[in-house]
C-alpha cells in the first residue's frame, strides 16, 4: 500500500470549525493504516483559495475537517482530494475513527444554502491571478484610482499579428449589487482595453449582463467542471472574439 497523505486544519487540539480560516494544519502520513509521520504547516492566507493551493503542494488526498463552503469542497474534489466535512471531534479521536474506516458514517449532509455558495474577492482575484498567469499572461494589480473596478489587468502579445492584447479583469463579490457593477465596470474599461473580463461564481442572470455588454464571464465552477475547453480560439481563456485580432479566433476579416 502506497502512502496516503491526510490533512486536518486545527485549532489548539480541536479540528478547526472552518476550513477557509484555519490558519494551521497537521498533514499525517498513513500508510498500513497506521500514521508513520506527522508535521504542522502554517497558512497566514486571508482566502480559502491559498489553503486548497497549499493541500496540492503537501500531495494531500484527503482531508478531515468541520465546516467547509461548497465553492473550496468543489474545488478540492476537482484536484482529486477527498473530503470529509462537519467532524468537530478531537483530532486524535477522529484520526483513530478514519484509521479503522469508521470515520464516514459520521458526516453529515451539508444543506446547500445561497450563503454557502458565497466566496470572496480575494478568492476570485487569486484564482484569477493563477489561471492567466498558467495560461501565458502576464498580470498586474490595478493601482489606477479612475479604474477602481479593475483589480487585474493581464497581457498577451497577440500569435498572429503580435500586438499587444490588454485586458481588464474586475472580480465580483465587491461592495455594490453586482448588475450595477458590470455596468460601471463596462463605461469605466470600453475605450482602453482589447478585452474586459467579469470573474464570478455561475450566475446566468450575470452571464446575461455581460453578454449584453460585451464583457467575458468567467467563473471557477466553470473551469473545476472542464466547461471551457470547446473555445478554438489561439488566445487562451478568452472566447468571445477582439476587434483587430479576428484571425486569432479562425475568424476570417
Amino acid at each position: 500500500m502506497e502512502f496516503m497523505n491526510v490533512a486536518i486544519p486545527i485549532l489548539h487540539n480541536q479540528i478547526a470549525p472552518c476550513f477557509e480560516a484555519a490558519k494551521q494544519f497537521e498533514i499525517h502520513s498513513i500508510k498500513n493504516k497506521r500514521i508513520v509521520s506527522s508535521k504542522k504547516i502554517k497558512c497566514v492566507a486571508s482566502e480559502g483559495f491559498m489553503r486548497v493551493r497549499l493541500l496540492r503542494l503537501y500531495e494531500v488526498q484527503t482531508i478531515i475537517c468541520n465546516g467547509i463552503k461548497n465553492f473550496y469542497k468543489d474545488q478540492l474534489l476537482a484536484m482529486g482530494v477527498s473530503v470529509i466535512p462537519n467532524i468537530n471531534q478531537q483530532i486524535s479521536a477522529a484520526l483513530d475513527l478514519y484509521l479503522h474506516g469508521e470515520l464516514n458514517k459520521y458526516e453529515v449532509t451539508q444543506d446547500s444554502s445561497e450563503t454557502d455558495q458565497i466566496v470572496s474577492h480575494d478568492d476570485l482575484v487569486s484564482w484569477a491571478d493563477e489561471l492567466f498567469r498558467n495560461n501565458g499572461y502576464s498580470v498586474s494589480l490595478s493601482s489606477e484610482e479612475d479604474t477602481y473596478l479593475i483589480d487585474l489587468i493581464a497581457k498577451m502579445n497577440c500569435p498572429v499579428c503580435g500586438k499587444q492584447i490588454k485586458i481588464a479583469v474586475c472580480c465580483g463579490a465587491q461592495i455594490y449589487k453586482a448588475e450595477q457593477e458590470i455596468k460601471e465596470f463596462h463605461h469605466n474599461t470600453k475605450t482602453q482595453f482589447n478585452a474586459r473580463v467579469y470573474v464570478y461564481l455561475m450566475n446566468p442572470k450575470l452571464e446575461k449582463s455581460c453578454k449584453d455588454y460585451g464583457i467575458e464571464y468567467l467563473s471557477p465552477e466553470n473551469k473545476i467542471k472542464n466547461l471551457d475547453k470547446s473555445c478554438s480560439s489561439l488566445i487562451p481563456i478568452l472566447q468571445r472574439p477582439i476587434e483587430g485580432h479576428e484571425k486569432a479566433f479562425n475568424l476570417a476579416v
